[in-house]
């Protein structure tokens, strides 16, 4: 049985202030989903001490190493700094004794000042478009080993893509996609999670914006795809089970690296989060010792 988001993002405190895993969702390479990372870290950062009537407003994570799953993760937490404005947590995620993630996440109350924002994103609701189910009955026979991932989701998240022949990468295109995201399943009890789970879907096949332009170039199952660093910027308080847009560009790719901006917007088209990630991207690389091990993460 799959586990939900609350198992996902449940946390047992250790000894010395540590947070250990307990649950984890293994990524289509075998490794552990690096959303799952993200929002770990930040439920520490929550978790670990007072920062009442403050809410997560950024979070920036760089992945050291792939993380394995059937091993526990340990989170530690520095308090770094409580302003009058702003707290900061520091974010140290270790297995068996090696760093996988570090990253901060930022604090604030909300304060007064200049208001504006995007314009809601021309797109047809998600009730309209095709399920996974659906795509892979009308497209399964035409997609390639390295978008054949893309035909279904992880157990916990529901996704309609906008364009389902980009997003399969049958059809090269320029270096955007979008598609409506929603988490899927019980509730987490602490609704202060909510970000959490955010930044949970928001690792959620990003890099496939840098992917678009490039399908005729990209080898046969033999595609090298690893997130680097990943940041969240939390705009407002939103329900996660609720539809959201997540519209993707990938202004630049190059030297085997690519840079992917995000936004998740709700159903009246305010937005709820900006994310940007930067992720190795490359032909994979063989040696008489074998293939170079993927470390795809989402």
């Amino acid at each position: 049985m799959m586990p939900t988001l609350q198992e996902l993002l449940t946390l047992v405190p250790a000894a010395g202030g540590v947070f250990e895993s307990t649950c984890e969702q293994p990524n289509r390479s075998g490794f552990l989903y690096g959303g799952q990372l993200l929002a770990q870290a930040l439920c520490a950062a929550i978790s670990s001490s007072s920062v009442e009537g403050r809410r997560p407003h950024a979070l920036q994570a760089a992945f050291v190493q792939p993380a394995r799953c059937h091993q526990p993760i340990a989170y530690g937490v520095v308090e770094s700094r409580d302003g009058r404005s702003l707290s900061s947590r520091t974010v140290s995620g270790r297995q068996a004794g090696a760093a996988v993630l570090n990253c901060t996440v930022s604090f604030t109350g909300g304060e007064s000042g200049f208001e504006h924002r995007r314009g809601p994103i021309e797109s047809p609701l998600p009730e309209s478009l095709p399920t996974l189910s659906d795509i892979a009955r009308l497209y399964g026979p035409r997609v390639a080993a390295h978008g054949r991932g893309r035909l279904s989701a992880y157990a916990q998240v529901d996704v309609r893509p906008v364009d389902p022949e980009a997003h399969l990468l049958i059809r090269q295109g320029g270096p955007e996609c979008r598609f409506w995201i929603r988490a899927i399943g019980p509730m987490p009890d602490d609704p202060a999670m909510m970000p959490a789970v955010i930044a949970y879907l928001s690792d959620y096949l990003m890099v496939n914006a840098a992917l678009i332009p490039h399908v005729a170039e990209i080898p046969n199952e033999r595609l090298f795809v690893a997130s680097i660093n990943h940041s969240v910027w939390f705009h407002a308080s939103a329900d996660p089970w609720q539809w959201m847009l997540y519209d993707i560009v990938s202004p630049w790719a190059g030297h085997g690296r690519a840079l992917c901006i995000g936004h998740l917007h709700g159903l009246d088209g305010g937005m709820i989060a900006s994310v940007a990630q930067e992720a190795m991207v490359r032909p994979l690389r063989t040696s008489a010792a074998g293939p170079e091990g993927v470390q795809q993460r989402n």
